[in-house]
């Protein structure tokens, strides 16, 4: 036997552990605590040795654990003949947790947390990339659990991590800073777009986005300007962005309407690109700038991108590397999660003072602007009008001093 006795009990608890994990995916009554995906780290962690020339076979029949996965885009059961594989499987299934509970940080409106178990998810589908690369004995891979299907899963993760974090700021009315995350966002799509060739319904779908998300930037850009100041607007400037907005939007617009016409969907899928498309007009509605044509819309500079999700790199590596490539991973960390859940993202990655400046102005000039239209419907005491207007005139006056001291050291 490769393992001692309590070591392999420890293993098979662990696998049922995770069984339990992949029964609350698809449940919606049952949930799973975040403690738990630590025990999916723990089960990696005993499984991830040198096995050199070992047979895996024989050593998951000791094991005494279920040898057989059932692969969901490959429609068949699989035997899993390589401990690598069963390795990725686990980390496949922790990966599909930290979606699920992203999804659930988002609609309790916990944002934060929504973009660092987002985050996760990205990483720990690129793991799960590396152990699948690494099996000797697999003779079948099925679809799912392939390498690189498992680095797009990552890839994606990553961009919706990116997405959820610009929403987040847009909700904020932070809007100067979540234009360069729609920017970064849609950047993302696009090196997503060009990393393989996708079937043609995937490809459609992701260009239709990323055009999407930079009309977005374009459009809240021009937006922050109009807001974060009282006179000296460039209002020539924030009509070019407008306009750049436009034509993103109808070039989005135009690519969903195409796939509707001559791809063949799902309902689903139907519905997804219709409710595309009702956003999308909705934005041209708002908007009645005049069209450029592509040779002035070029001349026209795209808002300053912001990547704010780090890169998707794997926080650990299989071990039988290390007979291969003589490379040393890292060991695994348990408390690695909790440790980053517990640092604010502005700390990890923060924007700059000068941004968050702006942001701040923007927030006064519209508390300012809403004062205003409160008096003049007579629904606030001109006293009180007075002394609010002096306490926002000052603040702001203070905040355009900043930035332009900032600007000075610059």
């Amino acid at each position: 036997m490769f393992f001692q006795e309590e070591v392999m009990q420890r293993i098979r608890y662990l696998h049922f552990k995770i069984k339990k994990i992949e029964d609350a995916l698809v449940k919606e009554d049952e949930h799973f605590a975040l403690d738990d995906l630590n025990l999916v780290l723990e089960y990696t962690k005993a499984l991830n040795n040198n096995y050199q020339n070992k047979a895996h076979k024989e050593i998951l029949k000791d094991l005494d654990i279920k040898r057989t996965f059932q692969d969901p885009l490959a429609n068949k059961e699989i035997e899993i003949q390589d401990i690598m594989f069963e390795c990725a499987r686990a980390l496949w299934v922790m990966a599909r947790a930290y979606s699920q509970l992203s999804e659930r940080y988002e609609e309790d409106g916990e944002w934060e947390n929504a973009i660092i178990a987002m985050t996760e998810c990205s990483k720990i589908y690129k793991t799960s990339a590396y152990f699948s690369a690494a099996v000797v004995d697999q003779k079948d891979m099925g679809v799912t659990l392939d390498s690189e299907n498992l680095e797009l899963n990552s890839e994606e993760s990553r961009i919706l991590a990116q997405s959820i974090a610009a929403l987040r700021e847009e909700t904020n009315n932070n809007i100067y800073f979540a234009s360069k995350l729609y920017s970064g966002l849609s950047l993302l799509s696009k090196r997503l777009f060009y990393l393989k060739q996708h079937e043609e319904k995937k490809k459609q779908q992701i260009r239709a986005q990323f055009h999407y998300d930079m009309g977005k930037a374009c459009h809240l850009k021009a937006r922050a300007s109009l807001e974060s100041s009282i006179t000296n607007i460039n209002t020539e400037k924030v009509k070019k962005l407008e306009q750049k907005a436009i034509w993103y939007y109808i070039k989005a617009k135009d690519i969903w309407e195409e796939m509707i016409k001559s791809i063949s969907l799902s309902t689903e899928e139907k519905e997804g690109v219709e409710l595309n498309l009702s956003i999308v007009n909705e934005n041209l509605k708002q908007n009645d700038v005049e069209l450029l044509n592509y040779e002035e819309v070029k001349k026209i500079q795209d808002p300053e991108p912001i990547i704010i999700i780090p890169e998707n790199l794997a926080p650990f590596v299989p071990k039988n590397v290390i007979y291969l490539t003589k490379f040393v991973p890292k060991d695994l960390n348990i408390k690695r999660f909790k440790t980053y859940q517990r640092k604010k993202l502005e700390e990890k990655i923060p924007y700059s003072k000068k941004e968050k400046l702006i942001d701040q102005k923007a927030g006064v000039v519209r508390t300012i602007n809403e004062l205003k239209l409160l008096k003049e419907n007579n629904e606030i005491d001109i006293e009180k009008f007075a002394e609010l207007m002096e306490k926002y005139s000052t603040k702001l006056k203070m905040i355009e001093s900043a930035v332009e001291k900032l600007g000075k050291k610059l």
